[in-house]
């Protein structure tokens, strides 16, 4: 379960006119709570088509008249794709694999006080030349596989998990939690990979206060895990240079280690959707180092 488990005006009435933004207004933020991304090609449930002229009028048509949202603004390809080369511009492998007609149109929406956000999705999402729905306040209010201040965190394996490398490949310790051993190797491969500026070790007790009080606003969240769910862990501080994926990929093949969460590649993926309507690139491209 856990990756310890994201110029506008105000208007009263009738959404404003969803006029094409500048790529400066594209990236999501506080006011842009839900976007609404049109089907291209590559878009799964698509079926290999993109957005029609007639899906795209009859969808804004549909978002300016609902009485649930209180502003609606249209962002065009070549706006998208300014504002994204912008933002991956120290990404290269990333750059060379996206080209703007990869990216969907979208609909930036701020929905009422008091409207019910899942009801709006739900409604959207039904519309025809619709790819994906994003509620902004979702994806990045819950997306916390680990505390900002660590690059990478390093899982270890639990009692009974059903992680396929908790399962094989360690022998008599498959199905269960990590050895000393295990640990002990970990900590040997760490201090022994170049570009790890310092590194802590996250016992059960810590973890699961830690996440306790990350959520402690969901009581049958709390109540359903238990300390034994909780991973043990190694939180590493990573110099910027540093291909964090290959280091990411090393430290996942050790035996004992369920998981491997590299931040620069969360911040990244999350971005991606949120923002762009692609959470269907693989690691190796949206994951590359920075250079």
């Amino acid at each position: 379960m856990v990756a310890l488990l994201a110029g506008m005006s105000i208007l009263v009435g009738t959404p404003a006119a969803a006029d094409p933004v500048s790529a400066a207004e594209v990236s999501a933020s506080d006011e842009w709570e839900m976007t609404v991304f049109l089907c291209v090609p590559t878009t799964y449930g698509c079926h290999k088509r993109g957005a029609t002229a007639k899906q795209k009028q009859a969808l804004r048509t549909f978002l300016e008249s609902s009485p649930e949202l209180s502003d609606v603004r249209f962002v065009d390809r070549a706006s998208a794709y300014e504002s994204f080369r912008r933002d991956f511009a120290g990404n290269r492998t990333l750059l060379k694999a996206v080209r703007a007609k990869d990216l969907p149109e979208s609909f930036r929406l701020r929905v009422k006080n008091g409207a019910d956000p899942d009801r709006v999705r739900r409604a959207v999402y039904r519309r025809p030349g619709v790819g994906e729905v994003v509620d902004q306040t979702v994806l990045y209010g819950d997306t916390r596989p680990m505390a900002p201040k660590w690059d990478i965190s390093i899982f270890l394996c639990v009692r009974d998990s059903a992680t396929p490398a908790c399962l094989s490949g360690r022998g008599q310790a498959n199905g269960k939690i990590a050895t000393l051993k295990e640990k002990k190797a970990v900590v040997k491969a760490i201090e022994g990979t170049s570009g790890v500026e310092t590194y802590v070790f996250e016992d059960q007790a810590t973890a699961y206060r830690n996440f306790v009080e990350s959520y402690a606003d969901n009581e049958s969240l709390v109540n359903a895990i238990r300390m034994s769910d909780i991973p043990e862990s190694y939180r590493l501080k990573m110099r910027s240079a540093t291909d964090w994926n290959a280091v990411s990929r090393s430290l996942a093949r050790l035996p004992g280690v369920s998981q491997v969460y590299n931040q620069r590649c969360v911040d990244a993926q999350t971005k991606l959707l949120a923002e762009y309507g692609r959470g269907d690139l693989p690691d190796s491209k949206v994951c590359a180092p920075r250079q």
